[in-house]
């Protein structure tokens, strides 16, 4: 859940930073071609990115409160790759289509009785990955305004875009391993089993545990997504600098 969510945040900032460079590009067209006022548009893209940061915020708010006071955690964990193995007194029709090999690698499942580390960690994972399309919906915003009143290139907006690039290579990157990192706990904790039994045979199968039960695992992984786009807003925090210079540069011409 926590992979999906990132990667769902990360179609978000794609689309608030292609949206707002085609306001951007659309309105100037539109000036050069006709003569006629961008601020329309690009007032519309402000409006847009506030609500946008409203909501992330309002999300993750929502997201961190449910994953730390609701009675049961809907969470995303590794089990090692599992695929349940019937009795040879069951059969199944099936298509032409047949399994190979592989399995289930993780499941989302509802769970009750998780520890307080594993909730804060989900739960911090969870709001961090509101929180990042949030900032950035928050940087195009403040890029507007800045639009708006003819001061696109001022240096704040430079910074506001490497503090967006920062939030999102070290917000990225903290959300997916905190959320590997709980889902891994929990799953030790629900599919840890240290003993058990069964009653009666079931032809051709020699453990019911192996058969029916995942086995809990321990699976991190580091994103290399936020990183690239941290680095993609680094760029444009040099290209808004370079404007900026050619901008004061223009002025001490005229």
């Amino acid at each position: 859940m926590a992979r999906w969510m990132l990667i769902i945040g990360a179609v978000l900032v794609v689309i608030l930073i292609v949206g707002t460079i085609l306001a951007f590009a659309l309105a100037t067209a539109k000036k050069q071609r006709a003569g006629q006022d961008p601020t329309t548009l690009v007032h519309l893209t402000r409006v847009i990115a506030i609500i946008w940061a409203g909501v992330a915020v309002i999300g993750a708010l929502i997201a961190l409160l449910t994953a730390l006071l609701a009675p049961g955690v809907a969470i995303t964990m590794p089990i090692r790759e599992f695929w349940p193995q019937l009795p040879d007194t069951v059969q199944l029709d099936s298509d032409t289509v047949r399994r190979v090999s592989g399995g289930f690698t993780e499941v989302t499942l509802t769970v009750d009785g998780l520890d307080a580390t594993s909730r804060v960690l989900w739960a911090l994972s969870q709001a961090i990955t509101w929180v990042i399309p949030g900032f950035v919906a928050l940087f195009v915003a403040v890029t507007c305004s800045r639009l708006l009143s003819g001061a696109a290139f001022t240096p704040v907006v430079a910074k506001m875009a490497v503090t967006t690039g920062t939030i999102i290579a070290l917000g990225g990157v903290t959300a997916q391993v905190m959320g590997d990192i709980a889902g891994s706990m929990a799953s030790t904790q629900l599919f840890g089993a240290k003993g058990g039994g069964w009653e009666g045979d079931f032809p051709g199968i020699d453990n019911v545990f192996d058969a029916w039960l995942p086995s809990a695992n321990v699976l991190i992984s580091f994103p290399i997504w936020p990183i690239a786009v941290g680095l993609g807003f680094a760029v444009l925090a040099a290209i808004l600098r370079y404007g900026s210079r050619l901008q004061r540069d223009v002025k001490g011409l005229v």
